[in-house]
């Protein structure tokens, strides 16, 4: 079956050029044209609006989503139920508050198409990497689309967790737990900068085999070893607080030290806030490094 893909962005992009080297048909439509040509080369069936692009997937249309959370998936979502028919599969592969994916769901369900949210994690990297995929939606129809959920992910990198919702909010407690691990690596460099220690020997030599050596460590060697670390800024854009908080909330969780975590990223420069210029700074940096989240210059 081919699978058709709307938005080309970072991550969408790459997922499509792993999804080509794994010998599926990916059909691809993207807002401005250069980037569905671009992937076009790689070998992606191009298509240049939404017609033309439902008229070359196959009788049970299955779309995925790439979109950013919010406005433009609603109103994507809106349109493609207007076009799509009974029996196809809709996709959401956006970072969203699970409560508006179950919303998504039961919009889709009064038109009889099959709605799936998928959290995708992996970042720029994902492309060799693999993605990790967190998936909710109906789990008889799960089959359908699986054969795409191992071609993205590596072995044991992908899974169902049950209902429309499920896969968001596994996604969303992983983002918790990455703003957790951020801020224990930005506390650790900070401590280590008050000793006059060096950093990147530290994380260089935490990274081969100590109890927390991760990919996160690995990266942040990498980005503390930039030539352009000293003129990044502390401060940090970050899009996903509000769902993040939205989701601890709804499950009336206890998460302290993600609490915590927030209220230095969204702190401005304030007497106590200069006390963790570099810990900011070390935040962005790593950031960039697994998401190519922009970063601010001084």
């Amino acid at each position: 079956m081919k699978i058709g893909f709307i938005g080309l962005g970072r991550m969408g992009f790459n997922m499509v050029e792993r999804l080509l080297k794994h010998k599926h048909e990916v059909v691809v439509w993207n807002r401005s044209s250069d980037k569905t040509n671009e992937i076009a080369k790689k070998g992606a069936i191009p298509s240049y609006d939404l017609d033309e692009f439902l008229s070359k997937l196959g009788e049970q249309k299955i779309v995925w989503l790439m979109l950013p959370a919010g406005e433009a998936t609603n109103d994507m979502i809106k349109i493609l139920l207007k076009k799509l028919k009974k029996e196809d599969i809709l996709i959401d592969g956006a970072n969203d508050f699970y409560k508006n994916t179950e919303r998504h769901d039961k919009m889709c369900s009064k038109k009889g198409v099959h709605f799936f949210d998928i959290g995708v994690s992996g970042g720029v990297h994902g492309l060799d990497n693999g993605y990790t995929l967190m998936v909710g939606g109906e789990k008889e129809m799960f089959n359908k689309i699986e054969p795409f959920c191992k071609s993205l992910a590596p072995e044991k990198g992908y899974g169902y967790f049950g209902e429309a919702g499920s896969g968001h909010f596994v996604k969303s407690v992983h983002n918790i737990i990455e703003y957790v691990y951020l801020q224990g690596i930005a506390e650790g460099v900070e401590l280590l900068d008050k000793k006059n220690i060096d950093i990147k020997k530290a994380l260089e030599v935490w990274g081969p085999a100590s109890v927390v050596s991760s990919w996160l460590i690995d990266l942040a060697e990498v980005a503390v070893k930039r030539n352009d670390f000293n003129e990044i800024s502390p401060n940090i854009s970050s899009v996903t607080i509000k769902e993040l908080n939205n989701t601890k909330k709804s499950v009336k969780g206890y998460a302290p030290a993600f609490d915590v975590a927030t209220k230095i990223r969204k702190s401005s420069m304030n007497k106590e806030d200069k006390k963790f210029l570099l810990g900011k700074k070390t935040i962005a940096a790593i950031r960039r490094e697994f998401g190519r989240h922009e970063v601010r210059k001084k």
